[in-house]
């Protein structure tokens, strides 16, 4: 099997104090630096609920979330748990850890930790961070998802460490599977650390950009859709279709999310 791994204005006779001043501009988080303004916060979550571990339920204690798993036993395809890590950057120490068993076949996702909303453009941020080393297989991990219509027909796209170890994002929409890429800054992630991932995106006029730890990564303006936004999913799936198999056990963890949309 092959594995493809920033005027200087001279003023005279002008006495400083006696200048207009101008307006304050509104403050910027710096815990999501590039969400647009004027956009509605919808959910701002640390992590903090433990897990259920089978079915389609809520998230106890969570601000909206659910949890999806698949109907093949946690061994085959996986599991998700709330763990501590003093080391999370934004709100330790409960971090959610997504398990890939060695031996799990592509196509499937240890769980889906996802939350509804309805929107035309959304920004959403998280920490995450992937184990070292990391086997991505020969198609690549998938990291979350944003859906539209609920997926089928409405289409989805997601957000992927693909085998070159860069962020790429594929949407999947009706007359439109071609991979974006990092077309700005082309950075790899570094296995093992914390990275702040951002995604923005604005289904009628056509804008998608993402960043890495604050570093715009790609930024394309031709990804549209007629159908609103409706969910986004934590659902890091391994790879494609072609049957591979991971190779060691594997883990995607998440601290922090935060979403807002208009």
């Amino acid at each position: 099997m092959k594995w493809i791994p920033l005027i200087t204005i001279a003023l005279a006779a002008c006495n400083a104090s006696e200048l207009p001043t101008a307006p304050t501009p509104p403050p910027v988080d710096s815990r999501w630096p590039n969400e647009p303004p004027g956009l509605t916060v919808l959910t701002d979550w640390g992590f903090d609920s433990e897990l259920p571990t089978s079915g389609d339920v809520p998230i106890s204690g969570s601000p909206g979330w659910r949890v999806a798993y698949g109907r093949s036993s946690p061994a085959v395809r996986g599991h998700a748990e709330r763990v501590s890590d003093a080391g999370a950057p934004r709100s330790p120490s409960s971090v959610y850890d997504f398990v890939y068993p060695e031996g799990m076949v592509e196509g499937a996702a240890p769980a889906t930790v996802y939350y509804p909303f309805t929107a035309r453009e959304v920004y959403v941020a998280f920490w995450w961070k992937p184990s070292a080393p990391f086997d991505v297989g020969p198609n690549g991990n998938k990291i979350a998802f944003l859906f539209n219509g609920g997926g089928g027909s409405g289409g989805q796209m997601f957000l992927m460490l693909r085998t070159d170890g860069r962020l790429h994002v594929l949407p999947e929409y009706l007359g439109d599977f071609r991979w974006r890429t990092p077309n700005v800054n082309a950075t790899a992630p570094t296995l093992g650390q914390w990275h702040l991932i951002e995604w923005y995106a604005h289904r009628t006029d056509g804008t998608l950009k993402w960043w890495l730890d604050r570093q715009l990564q790609g930024s394309h303006t031709d990804v549209t859709n007629p159908i609103p936004f409706n969910e986004f999913q934590f659902s890091p799936t391994f790879g494609g279709n072609t049957g591979a198999r991971k190779r060691q056990t594997d883990h995607y963890w998440f601290d922090h999310v935060y979403l807002s949309a208009r």
